[in-house]
């Protein structure tokens, strides 16, 4: 049976500090990156929409206050997990926040967190607050962005083989051409490891279809009117689409 259809939801992987549940099937993430579209989704259906909220809250730092209310009548309506990012500038955050930021704006949803995503990059800075959001079962996904061009297959190794302590390594890479979809392709086929793997600008729809089709867990798409990456598709759509693939 292809890899697609001969998973089952969910597996456990142990880790240094506790044992985090990992999807094994592709799954959708829906981001927001506002209060307004936070505040503006309907609970009742989100599971309809997507298998995970993605909460950039680098999108949300004046709105904190707010954010707690929003959060807790999430919890109370749906069962949606909810994945934490306090993006770095260097990566596509969107204000420009100091470690010190970053880890503060983690640790106060601390409570409402089934999964966070920080930067490869960051991990040295933001080590003590990882380690203390570990400790409560909050699983960790690390991250590279490349919004200029799609590296080697050897470059994506040497990253994907640094990412040794997270339990999803995921990266979102500028796609220029087909040859971006064959090293992709080739990470994802050659690594055991849980990964996300998707593509931005033109070619970005494609490839976040092909790549769930050959393995990648964490697929995004967006949630309130606008993507929050290149080239993502609107999540509802997205996981109807999966939801179609056939094996490869």
């Amino acid at each position: 049976m292809g890899k697609l259809h001969a998973m089952t939801d969910h597996t456990h992987r142990a880790c240094t500090h506790r044992s985090v549940i990992l999807p094994t099937r592709p799954l959708v993430v829906g981001s927001v990156a506002t209060i307004d579209e936070l505040a503006g989704l309907q609970p009742e259906g989100l599971l309809d929409c997507c298998d995970l909220l993605e909460i950039r809250l680098d999108g949300m730092t004046e709105h904190m206050s707010t954010l707690s209310g929003e959060l807790d009548k999430l919890t109370q309506l749906t069962d949606c997990p909810l994945l934490f990012t306090a993006r770095g500038p260097e990566e596509g955050g969107i204000i420009d926040l100091s470690a010190e930021e970053r880890s503060q704006l983690l640790l106060a949803v601390a409570d409402h967190a089934t999964w966070i995503d920080v930067e490869l990059s960051a991990y040295e800075d933001l080590s003590a607050t990882i380690s203390d959001l570990r400790e409560k079962g909050i699983g960790l996904i690390l991250s590279y962005h490349n919004f200029e061009q799609t590296p080697t297959e050897a470059k994506m190794q040497s990253i994907v083989d640094r990412a040794q302590t997270a339990d999803i390594v995921k990266l979102a890479l500028r796609h220029h051409q087909a040859s971006d979809f064959n090293a992709c392709i080739g990470i994802l086929q050659s690594n055991d490891r849980p990964m996300s793997m998707m593509g931005m600008g033109a070619l970005a729809p494609v490839s976040r279809m092909l790549y769930a089709q050959h393995g990648s867990l964490l697929n995004y798409g967006y949630l309130g009117d606008a993507p929050t990456a290149p080239g993502q598709w609107p999540a509802k759509l997205l996981k109807q689409a999966i939801a179609k693939l056939d094996p490869v």
